[in-house]
């Protein structure tokens, strides 16, 4: 376990909000230093979206972390924001990011980028999608906890669980977090927590609700975001950050994913079935 928390987000499929959940989740953190690092192979938003210069960023940690192993490295590379959060920006281009993120990731790298130099901090990755071919899948593994978006309808959960003994042989802890459903009228068939949690044997942390007017708040903001019951996914991660927060400070977690034959989700009466 790294030396401080490490939370992985990703998703399994499509494009569920990974980025924007972890800089809320990030902002909503009870810690007194927060930092958001985009290790997503496929490039980063949130210099765009944040109005933030390429350096310092991904590329000047993956440069630096070839002869500095000390702690504190990543803090250093990182930009603050005005919510008190810092990140490092991965580069837009999918190819540059991807060879950064192969440093990060490389056995001889080891974990000090992972070190903050002192306590109370939190580090959360944004891993895009959940892909043992990716070098952010050596992050998700070092990391605490990795909360996979994905909808709660059976095409998604279908593709999860065809990954989930995958996960698991590589030492990855996963829950889930259950994006809202952006659309209707597909005809799949969609599945409580309690069914989900029951039939693939992880636990469903949250349920998260549509609510665009928290993401153009965070975004607008640069980054901050307070609890706000007028703002509904502000509130829910809020309560996930605090929960998360008090667990983590036990000192080991127990993967919570058997090495099994991959579950299914059974099929409803429309008689959709899983491939």
């Amino acid at each position: 376990m790294s030396p401080v928390p490490l939370i992985a987000l990703a998703s399994c499929r499509a494009s569920p909000g990974v980025t924007t959940t972890a800089l809320a989740l990030a902002a909503l953190w009870p810690a007194s230093r927060r930092l958001v690092i985009e290790t997503d192979p496929s490039g980063g938003d949130l210099g765009a979206w944040l109005g933030l210069p390429p350096a310092p960023g991904l590329a000047s940690l993956a440069a630096a972390i070839r002869h500095d192993h000390g702690p504190g490295i990543t803090w250093r590379h990182a930009q603050p924001l005005p919510s008190g959060v810092s990140t490092v920006v991965a580069p837009a281009g999918a190819e540059q990011a991807a060879a950064c993120l192969a440093t990060l990731a490389a056995p001889r790298t080891g974990t000090a980028w992972l070190d903050p130099g002192g306590q109370e901090a939190v580090l959360i990755a944004d891993c895009g999608r959940l892909d043992p071919r990716s070098p952010a899948f050596a992050v998700a593994a070092r990391a605490a906890l990795t909360l996979v978006l994905v909808r709660p309808r059976v095409s998604e959960l279908s593709h999860l669980a065809e990954r989930l003994p995958g996960l698991a042989r590589a030492g990855l802890r996963p829950a889930l977090l259950l994006a809202p459903l952006t659309d209707s009228g597909t005809g799949e068939a969609c599945y409580p927590p309690g069914e989900i949690t029951a039939t693939l044997g992880i636990p469903v942390e949250a349920s998260l609700p549509a609510d665009p007017r928290t993401i153009t708040s965070l975004i607008r903001g640069r980054g901050v975001l307070a609890p706000s019951r007028r703002l509904p996914l502000a509130q829910s991660l809020s309560g996930l950050a605090a929960v998360l927060a008090a667990r983590l400070t036990v000192p080991a977690l127990s993967p919570a994913v058997p090495d099994a034959p991959a579950h299914r989700v059974p099929p409803r009466p429309m008689e959709v079935t899983t491939p």
